[in-house]
């Protein structure tokens, strides 16, 4: 009786392991570093009559920043993809005839961004993925400084940007590992366009309010470890 027992008991417990198999983990977080090369292109900042001179420009230092990414399966290989990061500070410079006054300021920026993401193997633990959607890039805590102030004759100013949607692609391979853990190497392009709108301070005159308009064609290069669940 009791071998009877026995084999009705490892029968059972043969049937319960055949009903729930182990799940292969399909969606995953990652954490990592970026460089970003902005490529910025800015028009002639404008300004009321007489108060700026002509051919003055703004660009961007180039930054590394960290790195944020989770993808979540939704159907076979595809894929929505949610990418972002730590806001990091960016530093303003001046270009075209100001270009010798250097660093003018900082602005932070936001970058989430959402994409379609299509993943195919490439070989037994390698992976490549490509994708595309939208971001929404905005800037808080715009900041300009003393060099800035003081090349227009203020005694100080105040800084925003307008918020930019624009498209991103990206394309990218993994490293499996093992069964969860990865690497990840990927290429992101991003379009961004905003006017930097900055108020001066102007003892005598009053507040005085210049413009300037920039593009950025970020190109992102970012290394990560992931996480499968």
């Amino acid at each position: 009786m009791p071998k009877i027992h026995s084999t009705l008991l490892a029968c059972l417990l043969a049937g319960l392991g055949a009903q729930a198999p182990a799940q292969t983990p399909v969606n995953s977080i990652q954490l990592g570093v970026a460089g970003v090369d902005f490529n910025a292109k800015s028009r002639d900042m404008t300004g009321p009559a007489g108060t700026t001179p002509p051919g003055i420009r703004a660009d961007v230092r180039d930054k590394t920043v960290f790195a944020f990414v989770y993808d979540r399966r939704i159907d076979g290989p595809w894929s929505v993809t949610f990418q972002g990061g730590l806001p990091p500070v960016l530093k303003l410079k001046a270009a075209g005839t100001a270009a010798a006054l250097g660093g003018i300021g900082s602005v932070r920026a936001w970058f989430p961004a959402v994409m379609g993401t299509y993943t195919w193997d490439a070989g037994p633990a390698f992976a490549l993925h490509a994708g595309a959607g939208l971001h929404y890039t905005f800037f808080t805590d715009g900041t300009t400084n003393a060099v800035y102030d003081g090349a227009f004759g203020g005694t100080s100013s105040r800084a925003r940007f307008s918020s930019s949607l624009g498209p991103i692609i990206k394309l990218g391979g993994t490293w499996s590992i093992d069964h969860r853990w990865f690497l990840d190497l990927s290429y992101s392009k991003y379009w961004i366009k905003t006017t930097a709108t900055v108020t001066t301070a102007t003892p005598g005159v009053g507040d005085i309010e210049r413009k300037v308009k920039v593009r950025t064609s970020p190109d992102v290069l970012a290394l990560t470890v992931g996480y499968r669940f």
